[in-house]
């Protein structure tokens, strides 16, 4: 079987010394070819590639597409049989190509293999195997763990999904479902790939030794915290509404798009001053609200009251009203404006991966029971709450952690 290893990058040439450099052996091989996607790259990508390392063929996009993207574009331009994704920040450990290959040729029933990422230094855990959560999170078990306080997953063993920074994917079942989610950009397009695996019959598969050492977002980090959260909450909202059968979205819709309202209502109220006016006047009786505004007269001071009335008066009803910072709260805003810019293209993609379904999601989550874990401010007491447990689907697996027992960090 021929394999394709791709390789995308965004940042440069600082970055092929770790990817490429790891995958030198193989540069001379006829039935291994090596990728380079240069995504958005500077101009020097090329060069450093070309002169390097010349037996990597290079794709290039002008502009940054997104590694999910990127991903489809040196897929499309490779020639193997088995598609391999290698994190531009990883460097591929001896025997990685024959690990992934050894195992889809024991496991037939595999559409692809997911492998193991460990710390730079080779000590801690980055991904061993991943988790869902019920509003389509995930998180990887036990990253940050020693090496020795973690076992891996057999040889074999079916997973949800394979990390995209260290899988193979045989070509022919890449593309029956679609490759990844252009429009995710990045993150949790593995994600959704497992989900469209497992619903159209075919399965993930743990490879252990295909192993590589990972700088730990570094490329990522070059998104910075806000955008990253932006993408983590647009791409979670789609790829439910485009991946989860019509029973799925019954069971579990309603908590998913409470809990990410709750969680816009509780990111506002972290901050006394926006707490205060996103605060809704009408919850409370009448001597409450009676009560309130007494006090704002008194305890603001009749000066300040004056201040606010002449600062409406010169600059209109504006004046005084919220101003939303680059905090959650935003993030939230923007993540829901982006799933709903994107819906149409979602719901195609929900309608494609229904025609080629062959098994339900009742039966994937009875196989990969959905997590509820407390990540944001206001999680803990809405998880624990009565309105909470109300919303959960009876029947369908469901398991509560807390975030320490998954990751270290």
């Amino acid at each position: 079987m021929k394999a394709s290893v791709i390789v995308v990058t965004h940042c440069g040439g600082e970055r092929l010394a770790d990817s490429l450099g790891s995958l030198a052996r193989y540069g001379e091989r006829s039935d291994v070819e090596v990728i380079l996607v240069a995504n958005g790259a500077p101009a020097d990508t090329v060069d450093i590639a070309a002169r390097d390392y010349p037996w990597a063929r290079v794709v290039r996009s002008a502009s940054n597409v997104g590694f999910a993207s990127g991903a489809n574009l040196g897929a499309g331009a490779a020639s193997g049989e088995a598609l391999l994704l290698l994190n531009d920040d990883a460097a591929a450990a001896d025997g990685f190509v024959e690990a992934h290959l050894e195992t889809l040729g024991r496991h037939p029933e595999a559409a692809a293999s997911g492998g193991r990422l460990l710390s730079w230094d080779g000590d801690r855990h980055d991904f061993v195997r991943g988790r869902l959560t019920f509003d389509a999170h995930a998180f990887q078990v036990g990253q940050g763990r020693p090496v020795g306080e973690l076992e891996p997953p057999a040889e074999g063993e079916p997973l949800p999904f394979a990390c995209g920074g260290n899988l193979a994917v045989r070509r022919s079942d890449w593309e029956a479902v679609g490759g990844f989610d252009a429009e995710l950009f990045a993150y949790f397009e593995d994600i959704e790939l497992g989900w469209r695996l497992w619903a159209t019959g075919r399965q993930v598969v743990a490879a252990p030794d295909a192993v590589a050492r990972h700088r730990g977002a570094a490329t990522s980090s070059a998104l910075g915290d806000f955008t990253r959260g932006v993408l983590f909450e647009r791409n979670a909202l789609r790829v439910f509404h485009s991946t989860a059968d019509a029973a799925c979205r019954a069971a579990f819709g309603p908590a998913v798009y409470l809990t990410f309202l709750h969680r816009m209502v509780a990111f506002a109220q972290a901050n006394p001053e926006r707490a205060r006016w996103v605060a809704d006047p009408f919850t409370a009786a009448p001597s409450g609200w009676r009560r309130r505004w007494w006090r704002r007269l008194t305890e603001d001071g009749a000066v300040a009251t004056a201040r606010r009335a002449l600062a409406r008066a010169l600059l209109g009803r504006s004046a005084g009203s919220p101003r939303l910072d680059d905090g959650h709260l935003l993030m939230q805003l923007r993540a829901a404006h982006g799933f709903f810019a994107g819906l149409p293209a979602t719901e195609q993609r929900r309608c494609e991966l229904e025609r080629r379904r062959t098994v339900a999601d009742r039966d994937i989550i009875a196989r990969f029971p959905r997590l509820v874990v407390p990540t944001y401010v206001g999680d803990e007491r809405w998880f624990a709450s009565d309105e909470f447990h109300s919303l959960l689907p009876p029947g369908w697996p469901v398991e509560f952690a807390e975030l320490g027992e998954i990751l270290t960090r």
